[in-house]
């Protein structure tokens, strides 16, 4: 019986030792599988990290787009504050030169109806001139005598 016990026991030993080497290839292709699945994981990280890298760049570059563009509309306010303000000096002064304007063509007008009334009152003078002129020159004194 005892060598039925050792062959059993060999045959057991046999079996433990291919299940150990079975299972210790079974863990190393596991350890190959994952460490594939971490460089595969790595390369993916590295590459997101990439893809990371140049979304951070390019929202810096857009911030700094975004910052010029600020300063620009800055500028541009500032330049349009600046116009409006010469656009209000500018009406005043186009407002005033307006009312001289047409104080002058007031002025005008009065003094063309003041030189007709003036034209009148020189041809009614140059006519009583004339008729003054005309009577010294028929005659005296008013003594004549027709005759």
């Amino acid at each position: 019986m005892e060598r039925e016990v050792r062959e059993r026991y060999e045959r057991m030993e046999t079996l433990l030792r291919a299940g150990i080497e079975r299972g210790n290839q079974m863990h190393a292709q596991f350890n190959e599988r994952m460490d594939r699945a971490e460089k595969r994981a790595q390369k993916r990280l590295e590459l997101a990290d990439k893809r990371m890298e140049r979304s951070e760049q390019r929202l810096e570059l857009a911030d700094k787009r975004l910052e010029r563009a600020e300063q620009r509309m800055e500028i541009a306010d500032e330049r349009m504050e600046r116009s409006e303000l010469r656009m209000e000096i500018f009406d005043r002064k186009l407002e005033a030169m307006r009312k001289l304007v047409e104080a002058g063509m007031k002025i005008v007008t009065r003094m063309g109806q003041r030189q007709h009334a003036m034209e009148e009152a020189i041809r009614d003078l140059a006519k009583s001139q004339k008729a003054f002129l005309d009577s010294l020159r028929k005659g005296g004194n008013g003594s004549r005598h027709a005759g």
